[in-house]
């Protein structure tokens, strides 16, 4: 009796559709044979539904698995239908999308209501499995209320969306919503593969195809990652990071900060180490100059060689999600990554971006702290003195990469505490031995800066002056204001803070919230959306921090998923499936301290949100596969701790390679021998030889001559540039026509060679240059490229510097 209501109903749902089809204009005075067909068509279906309300089937001739899989089947195949008749060819494609829609939307009713009709048939429906899920619905409610008197808080105060005068940017690049879906079904389509394993097969069986998935997934993540990243053309990075590119170069030359990070990257390979100064981030700088020692000044190999590096993070990714859930939560969150990545190189010529093709560490901290949390779990789970090791020396070069990422610490330990369930002695060895190895990781590094400047600084003096900028009512990121002598950053912040507690702790709450927020906002809200093949849709950047009432609703579904998400971790794991959850919250903190959020320094650990609401939304596909009679397996915490062993290995071996690459910095430093060493004199005579009208312009006063390696040249026409806030003084607008580099020795020179029309300079190439210094830049009146034999002049170059 049952079953005639589910054919009532689809009769009924076809009637539906043929009234939808019916009302859709003619273009004629009678009906196209397109439109006659596709009535023929929902009318018999209506014919059939309608018989077998009277005349049912026999249940157990339906409740068949293949019969199952093919209704499955087809309404992912007219879902698929669906959006792309509506969306591959906004242009031509909306007229056919508007006549077969009827018939489509139809048919995927029909498909989806039998999928689980023929569920129900074959297992059943069993409601009080449920029931073992109790402690996740708890956890997650709890959660979850939480989540939304956080809601109300930033709703009432406007914390974490109120703009702060010293920075503040737009959010991060968000997943598509066509992605976000994909995602979520592939991750189920490995749910259901390994419910099926789980329920036919046994453990012996079932251990050999786990260790071939073992490998096989996260190799499949990897080259996905890849594939789809490396196909993004590389003329796409027109943005901050990057030169305009202007003829005669085709390929594009890092800028702003990434320029920075490369040219002390090539300062190790010409012998200059540094410039002489202390590198931030050195680990990442010392990183770049081993892709420039391979692939030469090919910016094109280097930036893929980067990327193939970077592919690894949704295979991290992969490896958090099946360890503190399942295989298909793993899946879900690597994808995720995979395809923001994929958006954000898409965009890159359109907004400011942190990719895998910049030379920017953003990217590169997110996966040292995925790989870092991985370790750290590790430990966790086995609480042995390897694991402990292992994970002090990765902590410690993560802090080689990101000096911030030291906030994460204190929460690191606070969750390590409940972990060792408040032993004390147990606990205290373990964060000493952490710290120990930590400490030992760094310390080359901190030795080698001692030597610079007589102090153990970690890293460099305008670093710590940008900080210190931000801790005033003005004159933020006026980094001037340092005196980097007599000024501590330590005290300026200590001070002011006593001095100023309410505002201080005012724009660290708001930047720390805003980080958070930040990542929620990578979930992707509803949208306009024009197609696949049009633009994407920038809605983010102009986000105010308001939200229509139909995304605040879709928000708070996000919080319900994202609580689900770590109640599950919660119930698997305890203590140890809130690891994510600490490093968010401390380098969100190390945000708000630093007064910095939004846009790329949310990178780093944005993904945390994104990344529990993947395992959210797989835990609610377990339940609803839990339904209709699944069998699904919880491993818990208590599982992971019986198979713990202590493995003997030679501590000092462990610590002692840690300390060899948190060396690396300072060891690279000795591989080249300086390059450019010649004298003033030394290179006027050399200059005098190509051209002895130089001469009596070398015997000016104020005239000047060096070499060194040349970088990043580009051309720019009368009153063009770019017009930053704070423009690389080779590339400000300026009222004549001109080409603009820098040349790197043991220091940076700002270099323009006034020309009237495009002249090729070989990037990476050594060069001697005669000049005059002028306010902000050196003007080059005579280039000589030795290995190429090469001058260059421009028309009036012998005239005096200063007449």
């Amino acid at each position: 009796m049952k079953s005639r209501w589910i054919y009532f109903l689809s009769s009924m749902e076809g009637a539906i559709a043929l009234i939808a089809l019916l009302l859709i204009p003619s273009e004629g005075a009678t009906l196209s044979p397109a439109r006659l067909a596709l009535i023929a068509i929902i009318f018999s279906l209506i014919l059939i539904s309608a018989w077998l309300t009277f005349c049912p089937p026999q249940p157990d001739r339906l409740a068949q698995t293949p019969l199952i899989l093919l209704c499955a089947l087809l309404s992912l195949t007219f879902s698929l239908l669906l959006f792309l008749l509506r969306y591959l060819n906004p242009d031509s494609l909306p007229p056919l999308y508007t006549r077969l829609s009827p018939l489509l939307w139809y048919l995927l009713a029909l498909s989806l209501q039998s999928t689980l009709y023929l569920l129900y048939l074959k297992n059943g429906f069993h409601l009080d499995s449920l029931k073992q899920n109790k402690p996740i619905f708890l956890a997650s409610l709890s959660l979850f209320a939480l989540l939304l008197l956080l809601l109300i808080f930033i709703s009432l105060t406007k914390l974490g969306i109120t703009k702060d005068t010293a920075y503040w940017g737009e959010p991060g690049v968000p997943i598509l919503g066509w992605q976000f879906i994909l995602s979520i079904l592939l991750g189920a389509t490995i749910l259901i593969h390994q419910l099926h394993n789980y329920s036919i097969t046994q453990y012996e069986v079932c251990s050999t195809k786990s260790s071939l998935l073992t490998f096989l997934f996260p190799l499949s993540i990897y080259l996905t990652a890849s594939t789809l990243w490396l196909s993004v053309p590389i003329d796409s990075l027109k943005n901050s990071f990057y030169a305009p590119i202007t003829p005669p170069y085709a390929t594009p030359f890092p800028y702003s900060d990434a320029g920075f990070y490369d040219y002390l990257s090539q300062s190790l390979l010409i012998g200059t180490d540094y410039l002489g100064n202390i590198a931030p981030r050195p680990l990442y700088v010392t990183f770049l100059a081993t892709l420039h020692f391979l692939f030469g000044q090919d910016y094109v190999k280097v930036i893929a060689a980067q990327t193939l590096v970077f592919a690894l993070f949704p295979v991290a990714l992969y490896f958090l999600g099946a360890k503190l859930h399942s295989r298909a939560a793993g899946v879900t969150v690597a994808l995720f990554a995979i395809f923001r990545e994929l958006t954000t190189l898409w965009i890159s010529s359109n907004t400011r971006t942190a990719s895998t093709k910049m030379f920017i560490t953003d990217f590169a901290t997110s996966m040292g702290i995925a790989f870092v949390m991985l370790v750290v779990i590790r430990w966790l789970e086995r609480r042995d003195v390897r694991s402990v090791i292992i994970a002090g020396g990765s902590f410690g070069l993560l802090l080689l990469l990101r000096t911030q990422s030291l906030i994460i610490l204190p929460f690191v330990f606070i969750l390590t505490f409940f972990v060792y369930q408040k032993k004390w002695k147990d606990w205290l060895t373990a964060c000493v031995t952490f710290g120990l190895v930590m400490t030992a990781t760094i310390m080359p590094w901190l030795i080698h800066n001692y030597r610079l400047v007589g102090a153990f600084a970690f890293d460099d003096p305008s670093q710590m002056a940008v900080i210190f900028s931000q801790y005033s009512f003005e004159g933020n990121l006026d980094i001037s204001q340092f005196d980097f002598e007599k000024e501590s950053l330590g005290n300026r912040l200590l001070t002011f803070t006593l001095e100023n507690p309410g505002f201080v702790a005012g724009f660290v709450t708001n930047h720390f919230l805003n980080t958070e927020i930040g990542g929620l906002l990578s979930l992707p809200l509803i949208e306009p959306f024009n197609g696949l093949r049009a633009p994407v849709n920038l809605y983010w950047i102009e986000w105010n921090g308001t939200l229509e009432w139909y995304n605040l609703a879709l928000v708070i579904f996000y919080l319900a998923v994202i609580a689900i998400g770590i109640g599950a971790a919660w119930d698997r794991f305890k203590w140890v499936g809130l690891t994510p959850l600490a490093f968010s919250v401390g380098y969100a903190l190390a945000n708000g301290i630093s007064r910095f959020s939004s846009w790329r320094y949310n990178l780093p650990v944005d993904w945390i949100i994104y990344f529990y609401f993947g395992i959210g939304a797989i835990e609610i596909l377990n339940w609803a596969a839990s339904l209709f009679g699944a069998k699904v397996s919880n491993p818990s915490v208590l599982d992971a701790v019986q198979l713990r062993q202590e493995r003997k290995s030679n501590y000092a071996i462990l610590v002692a390679a840690f300390v060899l690459i948190g060396s690396l910095p300072w060891l690279v430093q000795g591989i080249a021998q300086p390059r450019y060493t010649s004298t003033s004199e030394e290179l006027k005579a050399q200059a005098v030889v190509q051209n002895p009208a130089l001469v009596r312009f070398l015997s000016q006063p104020d005239s000047q001559i060096f070499e060194g390696r040349l970088l990043y040249p580009r051309f720019f026409r009368r009153n063009n540039g770019i017009a930053s806030k704070t423009p690389w003084a080779i590339y400000a607008v300026r009222d004549f026509s001109r080409l603009g580099f820098i040349v790197i020795n043991f220091a940076v020179r700002n270099v323009i060679f006034p020309a009237d029309q495009p002249i090729f300079l070989m990037h990476g190439a050594d060069v001697i240059v005669v000049g005059c210094q002028r306010d902000d830049y050196f003007e080059a009146r005579w280039l000589y490229f030795p290995a190429a034999d090469e001058t260059h002049q421009n028309e009036a170059p012998f005239a005096a510097c200063f007449p």
